[in-house]
């Protein structure tokens, strides 16, 4: 196997963040940016190890991390220089001589994908050194000492930098040692010192939401990339369901719609699923807690263990604000937002006690926009997204997953209650959406929306 090494360079002490806390420390989404950052290179099969650069002050904080949140790639964690050339140095020298290739990025760039790692790796193969870029959408003008512009560069010839930016081994470290010996010591970019060498720099496109966390303004924007994110599955992708089978799942709205579809393919897995519903005996309402809780804790001491539930129940009322009476908005939001509160209240303490679990709500790919007609359903949906998030980042620390699947427009009895007869073309089937949501099921993830296309 090619030892490919990734350093992360987490050793900012955030001034320009104006905050107590260096902004690779600070919560995103439920978790610290820098957690966000090694989860990407952690589970990317091509990185071999990792190495982080952090202020020597922090070191073991970073090592709980990896500790808490089984980043075991991290091979370790080593204190910085003064300036970014030199921590970036000091990564490279902790890598080890059996480095073959090494990674370098930003810790608070938490956005970066597999796919842009899987590029860059493919291409330094190939050519030993390589940038992330994307295209520069604004004009880029020069401008002389005395304010005037001097020139205006070609925008289609101009990029924008980002990281990681990925090098064969021992070239970078042959680039750094040449500019430390030639009194350079506060380049801000491994790629400027390659080029020195007059080795040529190839680049690859990285993304636009691969942003680099430097301002607080930049932590708001962060927050909405993570809100909007999803983890999206097609049919093409194979998943390997025997890490579901003999869990045991219990399905709210069980026995209709999705949920019905859900509770017949999930028992092709495992033979302990149980559907729970109005319709069902015991009867079980999604806004009445005390159903909830009786129900729950009875299965729970007759199975030893609830692994998953999942709640599919929820409403929608197609109606303008102004025709909507007060009863109909108060349903929808007690039946798709208070009655997850509700769950949650009930399922918290039993995951609590056999040290984690998942919770998956049924989300609705509408919440990221509200329409006409649409208004308390819409955004009951997103009402619901943050609620997830939140809860997260509660219950995080007792292994507890709690995630949205989102499908778009379904067949089922629900739309066809509101809209009628539809082309069946134009819309999922429960048994596709069924299937693509038990892969959700498999992935290691918390304050997710997996989208259903």
């Amino acid at each position: 196997m090619l030892n490919i090494k990734a350093v992360i360079l987490a050793s900012g002490t955030g001034t320009r963040f104006n905050d107590w806390m260096p902004k690779q420390f600070v919560k995103l989404a439920g978790l610290p940016v820098l957690v966000h950052t090694l989860r990407v290179f952690h589970t990317c099969p091509r990185i071999s190890g990792v190495v982080v650069v952090t202020q020597q002050e922090h070191i073991e904080l970073v090592w709980e991390y990896v500790r808490h949140y089984g980043l075991g790639k991290v091979e370790k964690v080593v204190a910085g220089g003064e300036t970014r050339q030199a921590s970036s140095r000091i990564g490279l020298d902790c890598c080890g001589d059996e480095t073959g290739h090494v990674l370098i990025h930003d810790a608070v760039r938490p956005f970066v994908t597999h796919r842009i790692l899987e590029d860059l790796v493919t291409a330094v193969m190939e050519h030993g050194a390589v940038d992330t870029v994307i295209p520069s959408a604004d004009t880029i003008v020069e401008v002389d000492a005395q304010g005037f512009i001097s020139g205006i560069p070609d925008r289609s010839r101009l990029r924008r930098g980002q990281t990681p930016q990925a090098f064969d081994y021992g070239l970078i470290v042959d680039a750094h040692s040449r500019a430390h010996a030639e009194g350079i010591t506060n380049s801000t970019d491994d790629c400027a010192l390659v080029l020195r060498l007059g080795h040529k720099v190839y680049v690859v496109m990285g993304e636009e939401q691969n942003i680099k966390i430097t301002y607080p303004l930049d932590l708001h924007i962060a927050d909405k990339l993570f809100q909007l994110k999803t983890r999206t599955f097609g049919s093409e992708e194979s998943v390997d369901f025997s890490t579901l089978k003999d869990r045991c799942f219990v399905v709210i709205g069980g026995t209709s719609g999705i949920g019905l579809t859900l509770v017949e393919r999930l028992r092709g897995i495992s033979s302990r699923v149980f559907p729970l519903s109005r319709s069902t005996t015991p009867a079980v309402d999604i806004c009445d807690f005390a159903s909830l809780e009786k129900n729950l804790n009875e299965l729970w001491n007759e199975q030893g263990k609830i692994d998953f539930v999942i709640n599919c129940s929820g409403d929608l009322i197609r109606k303008n604000v102004e025709n909507m009476t007060v009863e109909e908005w108060d349903h929808i939001y007690s039946t798709n937002v208070t009655g997850n509160f509700l769950l949650s209240k009930a399922v918290i303490p039993l995951f609590k006690r056999q040290q984690g679990g998942n919770l998956i709500f049924v989300g609705s790919s509408s919440y990221t926009r509200g329409r006409e007609g649409y208004a308390a359903y819409s955004s009951s949906k997103a009402a619901l997204v943050n609620f997830c998030q939140a809860l997260a980042e509660e219950l995080s620390p007792w292994g507890i997953r709690i995630n949205i699947v989102s499908p778009g427009r379904v067949n089922t009895p629900l739309r066809y209650r509101n809209f009628g007869q539809e082309d069946p073309n134009t819309l999922s089937s429960p048994e596709q959406v069924a299937c693509e949501f038990i892969k959700a099921l498999t992935v290691d993830t918390t304050g997710s929306v997996f989208e259903i296309i």
